[in-house]
């Protein structure tokens, strides 16, 4: 019989056999200790039996802020359980959702397969009205009629090679003056006062700090950095998005996934739907097959129906939660895909072709000079 463990760096090895198993993306053993750091104590558990590990349940611990009150949350990535260990899901999600201090754990990312498990196991819909939808920008038609095609020949094993290019890199264009890439460690200030700023929100929100972003910006197995754009008025930043680039599988076409949407009230939200506008552009620069935000809440619904192309698509219920018994005065929480695993899981695609004089660490936040060279590369490859 299977007995549930703690995690450990040992466990490294065979936890990529687990996700290779699984066709999830694996990492090296530097990008498996990144990602570990953010359990903050309680990385997460594995089913282990005479043959050895057999399941597992990834733990990430964020902090969050309403007011003057600080609490924290756990989000839960990678629930897989071999075969032989049938029923483990159960003991891997009441380790789970039994962690102390924290006032929910959440499953943000869960496939269609999985759905029903998180429902027999104490979790809920949320948020209640969009836990099943997502909202996705096509910017490809043929690139994504093509991945359909692979889809249905790839049903049952996975092809040997990656099926279609990664995305081009490409800096911030000539935008609106008020748009802005950023840098957390180059900008950490009006990072760290925007992060001031929405804490006053009545709204539960994770911590969007320099700190926060640099630690989540400093994966080792990522191939490209993701992109930070900020809007600014009167020299202030009221509205931010994370987007990063992603392939789940060598059979899906790269997408550019929001993996945030932050706005300061009550007028930042105009400039939080033209930050999306701006990476729907980004994503067509860069070759992307689309935008998609894929956790999704009123607040952010209604402002992405105001962005040109998007399409509600519902499903399965991806997004779940389980509330700690003693949440139940909690101010109003608005997530989004930077309070799931999205920014930590998402498979990286292979590098994309350097701009020339560039290195594979150059950042996606280029000079004009650099903007100009890579718009020459990419018209004369």
């Amino acid at each position: 019989m299977a007995q549930i463990r703690d995690v450990q760096p040992t466990d490294w090895e065979a936890l990529n056999r687990l996700h290779r198993w699984a066709w999830f993306p694996e990492r090296s053993e530097q990008g498996w200790a990144w990602l570990h750091r953010f359990g903050k104590g309680a990385p997460g558990w594995v089913l282990e039996d005479e043959l050895g590990v057999c399941g597992f349940l990834g733990n990430i611990r964020q902090d969050y802020a309403a007011g003057e009150r600080r609490l924290c949350a756990a989000t839960g990535y990678s629930l897989i359980v071999l075969p032989r260990a049938k029923g483990g899901s159960g003991p891997l999600l009441d380790a789970f959702r039994r962690q102390p201090s924290v006032f929910a754990t959440s499953i943000l990312n869960g496939n269609a397969r999985s759905a029903p498990i998180y429902a027999r196991n104490g979790f809920v819909p949320f948020p209640p009205d969009w836990a099943d939808a997502k909202i996705v920008w096509p910017l490809a038609p043929f690139t994504i009629l093509s991945e359909r095609i692979a889809r249905s020949v790839y049903r049952r094993r996975r092809p040997a090679r990656e099926l279609f290019a990664a995305s081009r890199r490409a800096g911030l264009d000539h935008g609106p003056r008020q748009l802005v890439a950023l840098d957390p460690w180059r900008d950490a200030a009006a990072i760290d006062c925007f992060d001031h700023d929405l804490r006053r929100s009545d709204a539960l929100l994770a911590a969007r700090s320099a700190g926060a972003f640099q630690d989540r910006l400093s994966d080792p197995d990522a191939s490209a950095p993701p992109v930070l754009f900020g809007w600014r008025e009167d020299d202030r930043l009221v509205a931010l998005a994370l987007a990063k680039v992603g392939k789940m599988s060598e059979c899906e076409a790269p997408i550019l996934d929001v993996i945030d949407l932050a706005w300061l009230e009550p007028d930042g939200e105009g400039p939080a739907a033209r930050l999306l506008a701006e990476l729907r552009l980004h994503g067509r620069r860069i070759g992307a097959s689309r935008l998609r935000l894929s956790v999704v809440t009123a607040a952010s619904a209604r402002i992405a129906q105001s962005v040109p192309g998007g399409l509600i698509r519902r499903g399965h219920v991806h997004a779940h939660v389980s509330f700690a018994a003693h949440a139940d005065d909690l101010p109003p929480w608005r997530p989004t895909p930077y309070d799931g695993d999205f920014g930590f899981f998402l498979r990286s695609p292979p590098p994309a072709r350097a701009t020339p004089g560039q290195g594979p660490e150059a950042l996606s936040f280029l000079s004009p000079r650099q903007d100009a060279e890579e718009r020459r590369f990419q018209a004369h490859p």
